[in-house]
């Protein structure tokens, strides 16, 4: 939380905008608050079918492993929202800008087991003959209204933001032969 609830409180002047089953959204930092806000806004509610934010823990987690120093740690990463749009489920993590040029090892890992869960999941629904579909991607404010045109767009499965690109950079340079390095 950054304390900020009676600054960042907005009331959206069209409920039809505000496509979510709740009848609130809390952000959990400013790129969370202004993303919810672009989430509202008239073009971009009308492209996108409904969204919904995660809660911080225990909704839809995905377990994740990294190292911090020599310690080996576990834990959970629970993707901020899902926007839905016909058959596609955008999940999206939202991050500040200053992740872009440093990606931190702990969202390196994080990032690299939500690729792969999604990526497991779309071969289920596959396998399954089920038209669903999910795309991952971590966005910073930066990125935000590009994201948003590519959705109004339709070519929103085409999107990687350069927070998606750093991570996948920032990974491979850390991985050899596809073990972590240590």
């Amino acid at each position: 939380m950054d304390g900020e609830f009676s600054r960042g409180y907005a009331k959206i002047d069209n409920a039809h905008d505000f496509k979510t089953p709740c009848n609130m959204a809390i952000a959990d930092s400013t790129p969370e608050r202004k993303f919810i806000r672009d989430l509202c806004d008239r073009q971009n509610a009308n492209a996108i079918d409904a969204w919904i934010k995660n809660a911080p823990q225990r909704y839809y987690a995905i377990e994740y492993a990294w190292k911090k120093g020599e310690h080996p740690k576990r834990g959970e990463f629970s993707p901020d929202f899902f926007i839905t749009k016909n058959y596609l489920i955008y999940v999206v993590e939202i991050k500040d800008d200053s992740e872009i040029l440093d990606p931190s090892i702990e969202n390196q890992k994080k990032y690299e087991y939500a690729q792969t869960h999604f990526e497991r999941l779309n071969q289920w629904l596959t396998d399954s003959d089920l038209v669903t579909r999910y795309q991952h991607n971590w966005l910073s404010p930066k990125c935000y209204n590009r994201f948003f045109q590519f959705l109004r767009e339709n070519r929103a499965v085409e999107f990687r933001s350069e927070l998606d690109v750093a991570l996948n950079l920032a990974i491979k340079r850390n991985t050899v032969n596809g073990q972590w390095k240590e």
